[in-house]
Formats: structure tokens, sequence, C-alpha cells
């Protein structure tokens, strides 16, 4: 078992530390000693360094403070003041701690000797920076400079600087002693150290060597393996022929890549499956937007259609009230015509109302009719009249022409005369001033026909086929007239052809436009229930 085998190495290797350290213990001990002391020479060396900085620090901020008397001077005087008595204090002990740890190689009575001389000067030197600060205070400037002068002259370079020098090269002379020593320790520990890496060297390169030849196989194994696992192929396993902890780490490792398998295989069915309700609710906003665009589509057709079939009768009714209130010295009997036809076309419009209320598109389906046989011939002469009335506005005359006799349809009385106001409302607006527009009523076989013909801008060839579309419009209309939606053509060949009927047009552009509806004739053995 590998097992073993590395517990025997490690044993052999266990007592081969314990005879090292053994060898290596008084070795160790003794550069411990030099080098504490060395550590401490050297300590003190920067204390002592860091005392003299702080005191020529505090001496600087004093004088500047007595010297120009700045706002900041006196919090920069306590600051280096509280930072040099620490400094101070540190020294003080840390001179004690090491004269009672190391008393057999420390200067006890000199070091606390420099440390209270040290200690008397700083004191001191408040109290004369003190006497200074009170003679400024008098008004004696120029003896406050003078003392200060001469303290900085006869008492910080000669006492206390010698004082600091004094210790500095003591603590000097103490670190070159002690690294001397541990020089002369290292290098006899070097040649322990020398003896001891050979030894170890050649005993590691052995037991290196052995657990090499039974570790190179299982581990190469182990790290295509998991080469293997990382690139993504889950499917593979690792196989060891040994009966030791590798290959019982081989095992827990293919199971461990089965269980990876089995949750890369749960992962992959849960985001096809969510994949799937991504694409579902995704197409569910597409068709819910597409259903909001056609609501808010019909939404504007429904207001553009009440805008253009409103506008008509409305005009009408202007014009037959216009037209009565100019006339003077008239019959009753045509002001009661034009009452009457100011009272249908007012019936008219409230039908409009009522119908464009529940039009969304211009589908027959959604219009609704009220059939009744009427005549065609009497139904045509009353929109011409009204048609007359619209073209007064323009001075456009307006000639009709049919048979005396009755022509019976079956039919909606309001949307066929709402067709016959498409027709001449755009007539009306798209004929030049002065012109002519002459409608005509005949009779062909089983069918009846209208036509109605204008001298106004026509229709280009082009746009022939297109203008019974929704909202279209030429671009000589859009150019004539900014006023229209479009929506008038469409809506009469929906009505006409609820009807059995169709709606044709010819037009040359510039000179005029006719259009013609052909509605079936109603004969009096048919049957005309609806």
């Amino acid at each position: 078992m590998f097992r073993i085998r590395l517990a025997l190495v490690i044993a052999v290797s266990f007592s081969f530390v314990l005879l090292l350290g053994a060898v290596m213990y008084w070795g160790s001990n003794q550069v411990i000693g030099h080098f504490q002391r060395s550590q401490a020479a050297y300590e003190a060396f920067e204390r002592y360094e860091r005392l003299s900085q702080e005191a020529y620090r505090y001496f600087k901020q004093q004088m500047d403070r007595l010297i120009t008397g700045g706002p900041n001077a006196k919090a920069g005087v306590e600051t280096a003041k509280h930072r040099l008595f620490d400094a101070m204090r540190v020294l003080r002990d840390e001179v004690v701690k090491n004269a009672e740890d190391d008393a057999e190689n420390y200067d006890k009575p000199a070091e606390l000797e420099r440390v209270a001389n040290l200690t008397a000067f700083l004191d001191a030197s408040e109290y004369r920076f003190n006497e200074v600060e009170r003679l400024r205070e008098q008004g004696k400037r120029e003896s406050a400079l003078q003392a200060l002068s001469k303290f900085s002259g006869e008492e910080i370079d000669s006492k206390f600087q010698p004082l600091i020098d004094a210790a500095i090269q003591s603590e000097r002379q103490k670190a070159a002693k002690t690294k001397q020593e541990l020089e002369n320790l290292v290098s006899q520990s070097r040649w322990l150290a020398i003896l001891a890496s050979l030894i170890a060297a050649l005993f590691s390169f052995s037991a290196g060597v052995l657990l090499l030849r039974r570790v190179k196989k299982p581990v190469e194994s182990l790290m295509k393996g998991t080469n293997e696992i990382a690139s993504g192929n889950l499917s593979y396993r690792i196989s060891l022929d040994s009966k030791d902890e590798f290959s019982y780490l081989a095992s827990h490792f293919n199971k461990m890549a089965f269980e990876l398998e089995l949750q890369q295989e749960k992962l992959r069915e849960g985001r096809a499956e969510l994949e799937n309700r991504v694409a579902e609710r995704t197409f569910e906003l597409h068709q819910l937007n597409e259903e909001l665009k056609r609501m808010d589509t019909e939404r504007r057709e429904f207001l553009a259609d009440i805008s253009h079939e409103l506008r008509t009768p409305i005009t009408v009714i202007r014009g037959e009230a216009e037209v009565t209130l100019r006339g003077r010295d008239r019959d009753p009997d045509e002001y009661k015509d034009a009452l009457q036809r100011i009272i249908d076309l007012s019936m008219q419009l409230g039908k409009y109302v009522n119908d464009l209320l529940f039009l969304a598109r211009i589908e027959t389906a959604n219009l609704q009719f009220e059939w009744d046989n009427m005549n065609l011939t009497e139904l045509v002469s009353g929109s011409v009249d009204d048609i007359k009335v619209m073209a007064e506005d323009s001075a456009i005359t307006v000639s009709f022409g049919a048979p005396t006799q009755a022509i019976w349809v079956h039919g909606d009385k309001q949307r066929l005369r709402q067709v016959l106001f498409i027709l001449g409302d755009n007539a009306c607006r798209y004929s030049k001033p002065g012109s002519h527009i002459n409608i005509a009523l005949w009779q062909e076989d089983k069918t009846v026909c209208i036509s109605l013909t204008d001298q106004g801008i026509g229709i280009p060839s082009q746009d022939l086929e297109r203008i019974f579309e929704r909202h279209f419009r030429s671009d000589n209309a859009r150019h004539s007239r900014d006023d229209g939606s479009g929506l008038g053509l469409p809506l009469a060949r929906s009505i006409l052809k609820a009807h059995g009927g169709r709606i044709e047009v010819s037009s040359t552009e510039n000179l005029g436009s006719t259009f013609t509806v052909t509605l079936p004739l109603m004969f009096p053995d048919e049957d005309t229930t609806t």
C-alpha cells in the first residue's frame, strides 16, 4: 500500500529531522542570543535617532512660534511636544527593560545617566522657552530673540547635541560588536548547515525517486481524467489496476463525473424547456402586440370614418338652410321641401352616428342595413337636389337626366343616399369653379345604372385601381385638397357590394372623371325577404 510506504518515509524523515534538530539546537540558541542583542542595539540606535528628530522638530516649532507667532503655531508646538515626550518615554522604558533582561551584557548606570541627562535638558528647555515667551508677551521682542538665539547656540548645540551623539555612538559600537559576534557564530553554523543539507539532500533524493516511481502513473491518469472533464468530456472514466489510495480516488472521481453528466443533462433539458416557454411567451406577447396595433388602427380608422361621414350631411344641411334664408317671396311649399330635406338629412346624420359606433372596419359584415323596396328615381332626384346645394359654393352647375317611370330596387335607402353623397361631395370638392356635373339614371336589362360625370382634376391612370383602397389618395388629390381622408370611395364600394352592385370609374387627368354605379333591378315576382 502506498500509505504504508509513505508512512515509513515520513518516520525516517522525522527521525532524521530530530537528529539534525539536536545538532543544530545549540548553534541556533547562540545565533538567537546574538541576534537579539544586535537587534536591541539597532532598536536603541533607532530610538535615539527618533528622539533626536523629535527634539529638533520640537525646538524648531517653538522657535517658529516665538518668532512668527502664526495662528496654527501653538497647535503645532503641542503636537511636536507630545511626540517628543512620547519618544523620551519609550526610550526610558526600553532602557530599564533591557537592563533587567540582559544584566550581564548591559551598562545600566551609563544608559540611565544618559537618559536622565536628556530628560533634564528637555525639562530645562521647556523652562527656557517659557522665559522667552514671557519676554515676547511683555513686548521685549529683541530680548526674547537674543535669549532664543543664546539658547539655540549654547544649550542645544553645546549640550543636547553632544548627549545625543554620545548615545548614538555608544549604540553603534554595541551594534558593531554584536554584529561581529553574530557573523562569527553564523560562519561556524554554516558548515554544520552544509553538512546537514548534504545528508538531507541525499535522503530526500532517494526517497523522492522511490515515491515518484509509485505515483507517476496514477497521477498522470488522474491529470488526464481532469483534463478530459475540464474539456467537457463527462463520459470519460479513469481506469487504474492498483488497489491503493489512487484507485480509491479514481473511483470517486468517476462517480463525480457521472453525477456531473447527469446534472448537465438535467440542465440541458431545463434550458430547452425554458427556451420553449420563452418562445411561447414571446409568441403570445407578439400576438398581443399585434392585437393592440390592430385595435389602435381600428380606433384611428373609426375616428376618421366619423369625421368623413358626418361632414357631408352637415354641409348639405347648412347649404339648405343658407339657400332657404337667402330666398325671398318663396312659396310655402318650397320652404316645406327645404325643411323636409333638412329633416331627411338629419335622420340620415343620426343613422350615421349610430352606425359609426359599431364601425371598426369598412367591411359589409360590420355595417347595419334596413332593407326595403324603394323608387330609385325618386331617391336619386332628391340626392341631386342636395348635391346642387353643395355645388353652389363653387358656382358649379348640376344637371340630371332620368326616365319618367319609377325604377324599383331592394335596398337600404339611407345607405344608397350615402353613396350618392360620397360621389357628389368628391365631384364638388375636386371640380373647378364654374364647371358642370352631370348625373344620369338609366335601365339596362336586369340592372339599373347611375353615372356621375364631373369636369375636375381627374385621376391618374396608375391610381385608378387604388382609389378604392382605404386611406389612399392620388398625388393630384393631395395637392388640390389637404383635408381628404381616403375613406369615402372604399365605404361606397362596401355598401354597393352588400346590395349586389358594383362601382366603376373612368377618368382622364385634368379633364374629369365618370363614376358608374350598377344595382340589380327588383321585378314584381322577385322574393324580397331579407
